[in-house]
């Protein structure tokens, strides 16, 4: 059972995360932003806000969960769900490698190193 509890924070966050800060859910956040109906404003200061939305997903979560022990929940529900609570995990072990490890350089998309630029020198040797 605890471990269930923790794996479903990992879920609460992970979602939060998705639906607050992700690029998936963008253009639902750019859509209601750009919107003059004041519901739609009122969804867009919500989505933008992780505390608000963590309230929800909760609920959400523990909706899920009730289906989960009931044995309704789809199994490929749960599976989706196990994938995102392991790649948040996995993210996580990622933070604490590039913080311990100080021969572990992160790079951004385009291959440059983030933490440290080589000179031409240093690439020689």
């Amino acid at each position: 059972m605890f471990l269930e509890v923790i794996g479903l924070i990992i879920l609460v966050e992970a979602l939060t995360n998705l639906i607050s800060k992700s690029d998936i859910f963008k253009p639902i956040r750019k859509y209601c932003f750009d919107s003059n109906n004041k519901l739609l404003s009122f969804m867009h200061d919500l989505l933008e806000c992780p505390y608000c939305v963590s309230v929800w997903v909760a609920m959400f979560v523990v909706g899920l969960y009730e289906l989960y022990i009931n044995n309704l929940l789809p199994p490929i529900l749960m599976l989706f769900f196990m994938v995102i609570v392991l790649h948040r995990l996995s993210n996580i072990l990622h933070f604490i490698i590039d913080r311990v490890d100080s021969n572990h350089t992160l790079f951004i998309g385009d291959g440059s190193n983030i933490l440290e630029e080589e000179t031409e020198d240093e690439r020689l040797y």
